[in-house]
């Protein structure tokens, strides 16, 4: 009885997730290549370090929006060299902070989105349903700005 309870069972390690493959995948192959590449913008692919550190969406795609927020925290999306890239890494951060229901970090990042790229925006189903979102769960206070962009977005 004594032996049973001092035994020790053998830890089998885990196999790694397809998250764990995926984040391992980018930083073995695309790191490097994109290294390499430098930033640039040829033929409109858009390739180079900058671009690489954008791949939270990766994180939040796997419902890890805590840390798709922290590496897109990194990112200095001023130095990508398409106003299209620059857009869809907002998006992709206002849908992390979607996921955390976040909903004044959400209308943030969309309200700086209308500013780069309205047209963009108000042809972007991803923004219009997180605004649709916002308009059935943001609190009083920033109601009518939800409204106000949601108007903006239907006249486009």
């Amino acid at each position: 009885m004594e032996q049973a309870r001092t035994r020790r069972t053998a830890h089998v390690p885990q196999p790694p997730s397809k998250l764990q493959q995926a984040r391992r995948r980018l930083e073995q192959r695309a790191l490097p290549l994109a290294r390499t590449a430098g930033e640039g913008n040829i033929q409109w692919t858009v390739f180079g370090p900058t671009n690489w550190r954008c791949t939270m969406s990766v994180e939040m795609l796997a419902g890890e929006a805590g840390e798709g927020l922290r590496l897109a925290d990194q990112v200095d999306t001023s130095r990508l060299p398409s106003r299209e890239r620059q857009f869809t890494f907002g998006l992709e951060v206002a849908r992390c902070y979607h996921q955390r229901r976040d909903d004044v970090a959400v209308l943030v990042h969309l309200l700086g989105l209308e500013d780069l790229a309205p047209k963009d925006l108000s042809r972007s189903p991803v923004a219009r349903a997180m605004v649709r979102d916002l308009q059935l769960r943001v609190r009083p206070t920033f109601r009518r700005k939800v409204d106000a962009l949601a108007n903006r977005l239907e006249r486009a």
